[in-house]
């Protein structure tokens, strides 16, 4: 039975792996997801400022303007959040020197 017992638990560390992998696969799609959001509300923004000098603004610019750098805050707050979630469950970053 000692040698089926080696298998088993060998089998589990292995899907345990497994596990770990699609996580750290999904979490970095997930970073890519909110990076290219962020990318898209920054040239939406600057489309609307350009409008706004060129004189072409709509009537709700300074509106439009404060929902989108609202969005890019709450958007890089939580890839900023992703990222410090993955630097502590496993020490696979680099240690942050000590201040």
């Amino acid at each position: 039975m000692g040698l089926l017992d080696k298998v088993k638990e060998t089998a589990q560390k292995g899907a345990d792996f497994a596990k770990e992998g699609v996580k750290a696969g999904q979490d970095k799609i997930d970073s890519h997801k909110l990076e290219k959001k962020i990318s898209d509300l920054k040239e939406e923004l600057g489309g609307i400022v350009y409008a706004q000098k060129s004189g072409n603004a709509p009537e709700d610019a300074d509106a439009e303007i404060t929902r989108i750098v609202d969005e890019i805050t709450a958007a890089q707050a939580e890839l900023d959040a992703g990222d410090s979630a993955d630097t502590g469950d496993g020490g696979t970053e680099e240690a942050a020197p000590s201040a």
